[in-house]
């Protein structure tokens, strides 16, 4: 069976590289536990909900942005 497993953060802009570095870093561990694919999920044009959303579940401030990775 397959299946998803991911989290979601906010990152500030300004820190994209090193994320990025951070992420390739750590996707070889997850791949020794089983992972096929990892992939980083940058949000580009992620509206705030009145509710819920990705932005409000991480409470993003200004100049952040949300990865779902």
């Amino acid at each position: 069976m397959s299946y998803v497993d991911g989290f979601v953060a906010p990152v500030l802009a300004t820190n994209r590289k090193a994320y990025t570095e951070h992420a390739e870093g750590t996707a070889a561990m997850f791949k020794e536990y089983g992972a096929s694919a990892v992939v980083e999920c940058w949000g580009d044009d992620v509206p705030e909900g009145k509710l819920t959303s990705f932005p409000l579940a991480v409470k993003c401030e200004p100049g952040e942005v949300v990865v779902f990775s």
